[in-house]
């Protein structure tokens, strides 16, 4: 029985056929899922129905059919589709992107633009900090991984704001319909100076570049460009955002050696995550008392999850007033 037809005025809080969702099983277990009858999500979790997953309202809990695991439904957010999204390119995530929209001043019936496009991860969250009204330009080099994005923004439900282009900015910038119309932009290329001259004819003035560049030799060439342009405000940041969790004491953590390797270390924390899902399943259900006085928790590092860069910041500069004669 669909858990919302006995309600109309939350019926458009349950997830629909056709619907992106997010099922979040952990820190490190999120999926991105679009759901059509008949399919059937299948990961480390269980076998999850799209059928009985279609009419649910959204924060509550899907169960396996097998195995007594659960995920919970919820809403997509850029956070989510960052987490969950399929890599086609190393991503920018959470601490930086918080970062470059608070740099460019991201905000409604603003024009960005964004060179890189790669996976999308910046695209969603620059979408949603645009709306109403604004527009985002990204453009992507590579024609294949630009066809790829433009599909995943009209799942989304971004292309009212996002407008994907193959182009290669550094050689053909960005389009004369944008010069100095644009408020900021935001490059991740692998030689962001070579885009400062196209930067320049569309930047309103006060504008900003935001660039993001994993070796700080990218990023000094780029400054040089940048003061020899005119630019001012030219300054380097790196943001690194450390995630604590909290746990049960007496949960079971699996001990690694120094010679495991990241990969063993991310599976004992999947692993974990799955152990205290089974017992907040066991607490919910009677088999687990909590709330006692002699409960013990710990707090516990959780993995980073943030590609390590530096975000390189300049302002460009108001044009000059010609000379009176």
């Amino acid at each position: 029985m669909d858990a919302c037809a006995d309600n109309a005025a939350i019926k458009q809080e349950c997830a629909k056929e056709g619907s992106f969702v997010i099922l979040w099983g952990s820190y490190t277990q999120v999926f991105g899922v679009v759901l059509k009858h008949g399919e059937i999500t299948n990961n480390r979790f269980g076998n999850f129905h799209h059928d009985e997953i279609i009419g649910r309202p959204f924060g509550s809990k899907v169960r396996s059919r097998k195995g007594g695991l659960w995920l919970a439904l919820l809403r997509p957010s850029p956070e989510f589709i960052t987490q969950s999204l399929t890599h086609r390119t190393q991503i920018v995530y959470h601490a930086d992107i918080s970062m470059l929209r608070c740099l460019l001043d991201a905000r409604p019936g603003r024009i960005l633009c964004e060179a890189g496009t790669g996976s999308g991860s910046v695209s969603a969250s620059l979408c949603r900090a645009l709306r109403p009204g604004g527009r985002l330009y990204t453009f992507e080099f590579h024609e294949e991984r630009q066809k790829q994005a433009v599909a995943d923004f009209e799942t989304y439900g971004a292309l009212d704001v996002i407008v994907s282009q193959h182009r290669d900015v550094c050689n053909e910038g960005f389009g004369e319909e944008l010069h100095a119309k644009v408020h900021g932009i935001f490059l991740d290329l692998p030689a962001p100076w070579l885009a400062v001259p196209h930067v320049t004819k569309c930047l309103v003035p006060g504008g900003r570049l935001v660039t993001f560049s994993p070796c700080v030799e990218q990023v000094d060439k780029t400054a040089v460009e940048l003061r020899r342009s005119g630019y001012f405000d030219v300054r380097m940041l790196e943001t690194l955002a450390m995630n604590w969790g909290v746990r049960d004491a007496k949960a079971k953590r699996r001990r690694t050696t120094a010679q495991d390797n990241s990969a063993a270390t991310n599976a004992e924390v999947q692993d974990e995550a799955q152990e205290l899902q089974e017992e907040a399943a066991g607490a919910s259900t009677g088999e687990r008392t909590s709330g006692k006085s002699n409960d013990q928790w710990l707090s516990y590092q959780m993995p980073m999850r943030s590609h390590t860069g530096y975000l390189l910041v300049a302002t460009r500069a108001p044009d000059e007033p010609m000379d009176a004669e």
